[in-house]
C-alpha cells in the first residue's frame, strides 16, 4: 500500500514537472514570437522609409538632368544671340 501511494505521488510529481516546463516553454515562446515580430515590423518601417527616400532621390536627380540641359541651351541660345549676332 505505502508504495503504491509513494508510486503515485512520483507519477503526479513528473506530471506536475512536465507540464510546468511545457506551459513555462510556452510562454517564453510567445513572448518571443512578439519581440520578434515587432523588430521584424520596425525593420520592414524602415525599408519602406527607405525606399522611399531613395525615390524621391531618383526624381530628383532625373528632373536635375533636365533641368541643367534646359539651362545649357537657354545659355547657349542667349550667347549665341549676344555674341554672335554680327556674324
Amino acid at each position: 500500500m505505502e508504495l503504491t501511494i509513494a508510486l503515485a505521488i512520483s507519477i503526479l510529481g513528473a506530471v506536475i514537472s512536465v507540464s510546468t516546463f511545457v506551459l513555462n516553454r510556452k510562454d517564453k515562446s510567445n513572448k518571443d514570437t512578439k519581440e520578434d515580430s515587432y523588430k521584424w515590423g520596425q525593420f520592414d518601417t524602415k525599408l519602406d522609409n527607405i525606399e522611399k527616400t531613395l525615390a524621391k532621390i531618383e526624381n530628383k536627380l532625373d528632373s536635375y538632368d533636365r533641368e541643367v540641359e534646359e539651362k545649357i541651351a537657354d545659355a547657349m541660345k542667349h550667347h549665341i544671340n549676344e555674341y554672335h549676332k554680327g556674324e
